[in-house]
């Protein structure tokens, strides 16, 4: 068996597997593209509503703390009763237009509370934090700072005009960092500029938060498998956990697939939901599950044709070679009767040799027509025997002496009764009389077939002319007619097994392998047989590798 039909077998297998293979790795890697899109914005979804549930909480939060702001007398005694009354309140601020600080009042007698809370608010105060939110400080071109009631757009609170006061009430959040974080305060400043601040007290606040969000494992998820679950976070700006809740448990640092910043007031604040990675793996792999069975399906479809296909050419190169094995041994059997045939022609013409003219004339006539008919079957089982070598084994020379030009003149000799018979012209023009190294039998077979050709296709031409030269280590021989030529369409292809210019019944008949065991036989001769461009008729070139007699082969 030939290794090249068994390699295109197997392209044929291998390539469109693999090329399924590729279009499968696009498709599912799309596919999980496209899949974790899905999964992202349903949780996008989620975190937007619990980042709402977190905004209404606020917003009823602040309506609460606008009642108190309202109800607030500016006097110490009242503020500390109402502090006290409060749960949500730690301490309330109260500054003038300028930034003073009228409550508490560090020039009046303080509680411990009191004392504290200016303590830590230093550098809230300093920096005029609330008055610059309430609008009252703006810069001037120079970057210095001044007061005035000009409030900037940026400067208002969402929950300004939602309260039932008047244009010139404003009203905010305003986020507070220090010690454990961060602290909220919500202020408001009245029309006669003064800004009331209501500092939350932390715990209560973040206690209230956390009790509207969902519980750390909420029972709907009992039954639901852990690959399934997910994690939610509630994070502060330093990346802090505050909350979480999800039966997911990821490992250490580990990426969120989504998040949200959460409104205002945690503005610096995030939600993010977390999954674990075989949530999506676990899918995709069904998936690529689905794609490997198909591939597997068309590799196994194309493997069971391969090996039809395979054994079917299998069988039909077996018979194909059991042919030519029969066609070789019958080309055998009938070498020894042509050869008998051809030595009883001989010596049968010598005998008409002795006879008058009058009385061998027409035994000559029909004598010669049995040694030329007889000669080209020669021919052809020689073509036969040696297209079935090469078939089964290279060739092998055998170089010994012997002049080209005389190789050439017995060939022309053999075929010289046919030429005059057909009215063929033949012109010699030799000049390869010396000694070299060549296998005679290969160049005879060579000038056989080219000769052959034109008394098959060219002998309307009337003339076949021959010229040998040499140069150097090389020999070439250039055979030549005035017949119809061959088609430039033709050029490469009358060198192919079995390829003919005309398959035509009425056409001369031939085998089709002539051409082709004569450049054969030129290459192993380490030369070469070309078509040569002609105006008139068809031109060959031979060109053989011809070391001279003693030199290495």
């Amino acid at each position: 068996m030939r290794a090249k039909p068994l390699i295109l077998l197997l392209l044929i297998v291998c390539l469109p597997v693999v090329g399924l293979a590729w279009l499968a790795v696009r498709v599912a890697r799309d596919d999980k593209a496209a899949l974790q899109q899905r999964f992202e914005e349903v949780f996008m979804v989620q975190l937007r509503d619990i980042d709402g549930n977190i905004s209404r909480h606020f917003e009823s939060l602040a309506t609460q703390l606008r009642l108190t702001v309202g109800l607030v007398e500016l006097n110490a005694d009242r503020i500390r009763i109402l502090i006290r009354e409060h749960p949500h309140v730690r301490q309330i601020i109260v500054l003038d237009r300028t930034g003073v600080v009228l409550h508490p009042d560090p020039s009046q007698p303080l509680n411990s509370s009191e004392r504290d809370f200016l303590s830590e608010a230093q550098e809230l105060i300093r920096d005029r934090d609330l008055i610059r939110a309430a609008g009252l400080v703006a810069e001037n071109a120079s970057g210095n700072r001044q007061l005035g009631n000009t409030i900037s757009e940026s400067s208002r609170s969402p929950l300004a005009g939602k309260s039932g006061h008047t244009e010139d009430t404003v009203e905010g959040w305003h986020t507070w960092y220090w010690g454990r974080g961060v602290h909220l305060i919500f202020w408001q400043r009245r029309t006669d500029g003064t800004v009331v601040g209501i500092v939350l007290e932390r715990g209560r606040w973040m206690a209230d938060l956390i009790a509207g969000l969902p519980e750390t494992v909420d029972s709907k998820y009992q039954n639901v498998p852990v690959a399934a679950m997910s994690r939610f976070r509630l994070v502060d700006s330093m990346g802090n956990s505050m909350y979480e809740w999800g039966r997911f448990e990821p490992p250490h640092e580990s990426a969120p697939l989504v998040e949200q910043a959460v409104s205002s007031p945690l503005n610096s604040w995030r939600l993010q939901a977390l999954v674990p990675n075989s949530l999506l793996a676990g899918v995709s792999r069904g998936t690529a599950f689905q794609l490997a069975s198909g591939i597997g399906a068309v590799a196994g479809a194309l493997a069971v044709l391969v090996v039809v296909f395979w054994r079917e050419y299998s069988r039909e190169i077996q018979q194909a070679a059991q042919r030519v094995s029969f066609v070789n041994q019958v080309s055998h059997e009938l070498k020894t009767p042509l050869t008998n045939i051809r030595m009883y022609a001989d010596l049968l013409a010598e005998d008409l040799e002795g006879l008058d003219e009058a009385g061998n004339g027409r035994p000559a006539d029909r004598l010669r027509v049995i040694v030329s008919e007889s000669q080209r079957l020669t021919r052809l089982i020689s073509n036969v025997l040696t297209f079935g070598r090469q078939q089964r084994e290279a060739v092998v020379l055998r170089l010994q002496p012997a002049s080209i030009d005389e190789i050439v003149r017995r060939v022309v000799e053999q075929f010289a009764p046919t030429f005059e018979r057909l009215g063929v012209r033949m012109e010699l023009e030799l000049a390869a009389e010396s000694l070299v190294l060549v296998d005679d039998d290969a160049v005879e077979q060579i000038l056989v077939n080219l000769v052959s050709n034109v008394e098959k296709y060219a002998a309307t031409g009337g003339v076949l002319r021959i010229a040998t030269s040499v140069g150097g280590s090389r020999t070439k021989i250039s055979v030549s007619d005035a017949g119809p030529g061959i088609p430039s369409t033709m050029c490469d292809a009358v060198f192919e097994p079995f390829v003919r210019v005309s398959s035509r019944l009425e056409d001369a008949a031939g085998t089709g392998i002539g051409l082709s065991i004569a450049r054969d036989l030129a290459r192993v001769h380490g030369g070469d047989l070309s078509l040569l461009e002609s105006t008139v008729g068809a031109s060959f070139c031979v060109d053989l590798s011809t070391p001279e007699v003693g030199s290495a082969t």
